[in-house]
């Protein structure tokens, strides 16, 4: 036994643990070839099928990386790493509607989201690891998107708001597919808007449902214009009845054009304007509304003043 003090043993062991922490921090730097098993879940989107494979499937390779790597995936060897591949990456096995696997060629791509980064994989043991993918109950709904547009004094829309993808893919209970008709997006907000909005905008989630996609493009055109002024424009009675003449009610409206600027056609002719004897015959308030028979190229929206008239016998 060595005759030391326990000042002397305390400074002795402290050297011995500071030596086998330079060794350890040493021998967990350097690189290793080791084969590596992790389990994996696949997360696609499948048409008609379950976002998430059925089970673990366990992927092992041959790889290269340092001690540390090595460590961390021995103290996480029952942890379950979601790997997500795309539909068309992964291919369908014809003894198995529900099974589908992925290449090892193409495992390669997603090794970092396997065993993460600073891992080199040299091979893959499979030539191809196939997951199971359940089928699950779906419909294919339109999507209509809600919007709080402000614009600024003088601009407005020159199309629709529009998304695309325009229809989408429903997941769910049938009961509950059965009962919807449409699926909303968040409310799509713009204000003091002088120029063509799009972006990307989120589905409105519905619990126990799984939309194919969670978020779509959205696109509108927007247009200043100039406003073009026709007084006293003369409506055309159409769908007469034979032999009769018949009359608007006031004679004469007043037209305002909303033109698109710069203009893109002569919008100073006053334009042709009618009402439908058969809507008024069949109109319960006994009026009916004066339209244009063509819109201008250039013309976004108009207005006319009064909107309504009546429609009556010309003596």
């Amino acid at each position: 036994m060595l005759r030391l003090s326990t000042r002397e043993w305390v400074v002795l062991l402290l050297a011995l643990l500071l030596a086998s922490s330079i060794w350890l921090i040493h021998k967990l730097s350097l690189e290793y070839s080791v084969y590596m098993n992790v389990k994996v879940v696949a997360e696609s989107n499948i048409h008609g099928h379950s976002k998430y494979s059925s089970s673990g499937v366990e992927v092992m390779a041959k790889c290269r990386t340092t001690g540390w790597r090595v460590l961390y995936s021995y103290l996480t060897r029952d942890k379950v790493v979601y790997v997500n591949i795309p539909s068309n990456v992964l291919e369908s096995d014809p003894e198995d509607k529900n099974s589908y696997y992925i290449t090892s060629e193409r495992l390669h791509e997603y090794a970092d989201q396997i065993y993460g980064s600073g891992v080199s994989v040299d091979y893959f043991v499979s030539e191809k690891v196939s997951f199971k993918f359940n089928e699950e109950t779906w419909k294919e709904v339109p999507i209509k998107p809600v919007s709080t547009l402000s614009f600024e004094e003088q601009h407005l829309a020159v199309s629709e708001l529009i998304v695309e993808p325009d229809h989408v893919i429903v997941y769910g209970d049938p009961v509950q597919l059965s009962q919807l008709e449409f699926v909303t997006t968040d409310i799509i907000k713009h204000t003091s808007i002088v120029e063509d909005i799009s972006g990307m905008i989120s589905l409105t989630p519905i619990s126990g449902l799984r939309y194919s996609v969670d978020e779509v493009h959205y696109m509108m055109d927007i247009s200043r214009y100039v406003e073009i002024e026709h007084e006293r424009i003369p409506i055309e009675v159409i769908n007469t009845p034979p032999g009769k003449r018949m009359v608007a009610d006031p004679l004469y409206v007043d037209v305002v054009l909303k033109c698109q600027f710069p203009l893109k056609s002569d919008v100073t002719k006053a334009p042709y304007l009618i009402v439908d004897y058969e809507e008024f015959r069949n109109s319960i308030s006994g009026k009916v509304v004066v339209e244009l028979q063509t819109m201008p190229a250039g013309v976004i929206d108009y207005e006319i003043s009064p909107f309504f008239v009546t429609i009556s016998e010309a003596y």
